[in-house]
C-alpha cells in the first residue's frame, strides 16, 4: 500500500501523454460524416484520474504540513504532495477521523457535494486506490497466465493457459478460446462417455 502512494507522482507523469493520445489515435483514422457529437480531444479516463491524484494528494499533504504552500503548477504540486506523504507515512495514518468535502453522484447524472469522515487509514486506502486506477488506465496491468498439464483437444498440444483474472482457457497453437466450464466438461472423459 504504502510503496503504491510512492508511485503516484510517476503515474501522474505517465498519465499527462496519455490524456493526448485519444486525439493522435482519431487523427489518422478515416473521415466519417453525419457525426452527432463532437469528439473528445482528451481521454477523459487519463484526464480525470490525473485532477483525482492532485485533488487526494493535495488534500492529505495540506493536513499534514497544516496547510504550508504548495506550487501552482499541478505536475510539481503532484511530487511535492506525494514527496511529503512519503516522508510522513506515519503521521498520514495516525491521523484521527476528519469532515473532507466530497462530490457524490446523483444516479440520474450530476453530482451534489456533501462531506464524509475520514481517517488515516481511509485516507492511505484512497490514495493507494489511485494507483491501481493509474495501472488500469495505463493499460500495465497484465494478466498472468498459469500453463494446464491438459493438451488441448482441438490440435493435441500442451499449450492450454487459463488465468485467475478471467474465466477463459486459451490454446496458445491453435488460437481456440473456451470458457473454463466448457474446457472442463470438453477434457473430461467421462463427462464425454456419458
Amino acid at each position: 500500500m504504502f510503496a503504491a502512494i510512492g508511485e503516484l507522482g510517476s503515474d501522474f507523469d505517465r498519465l499527462i501523454p496519455e490524456r493526448v493520445a485519444v486525439q493522435r489515435a482519431t487523427a489518422g483514422g478515416p473521415k466519417v460524416s453525419g457525426s452527432s457529437e463532437r469528439p473528445c480531444p482528451i481521454s477523459l479516463a487519463a484526464d480525470t484520474l490525473m485532477t483525482d491524484i492532485d485533488d487526494e494528494t493535495m488534500r492529505w499533504a495540506l493536513r499534514i504540513t497544516k496547510g504550508d504552500p504548495l506550487p501552482t503548477d499541478q505536475q510539481q504540486r503532484v511530487h511535492r504532495c506525494v514527496a511529503i506523504l512519503g516522508a510522513n507515512l506515519g503521521t498520514l495514518v495516525d491521523m484521527p477521523k476528519r469532515t473532507v468535502p466530497h462530490w457524490f453522484p446523483y444516479p440520474d447524472g450530476g453530482d451534489w457535494d456533501g462531506r464524509m469522515e475520514l481517517d488515516g487509514v481511509d485516507a492511505a486506502l484512497r490514495l493507494a486506490r489511485l494507483h491501481d486506477r493509474a495501472v488500469s488506465v495505463l493499460g500495465l496491468a497484465e494478466t498472468k497466465y498459469e500453463w494446464l498439464r491438459e493438451p488441448c483437444h482441438v490440435c493435441g498440444h500442451k499449450t492450454v493457459t487459463a488465468s485467475l483474472e478471467e474465466p477463459l482457457v486459451k490454446c496458445r497453437h491453435c488460437l481456440n478460446v473456451w470458457h473454463q466450464d466448457e474446457f472442463t466438461r470438453l477434457n473430461n472423459p467421462l463427462a464425454v462417455a456419458a
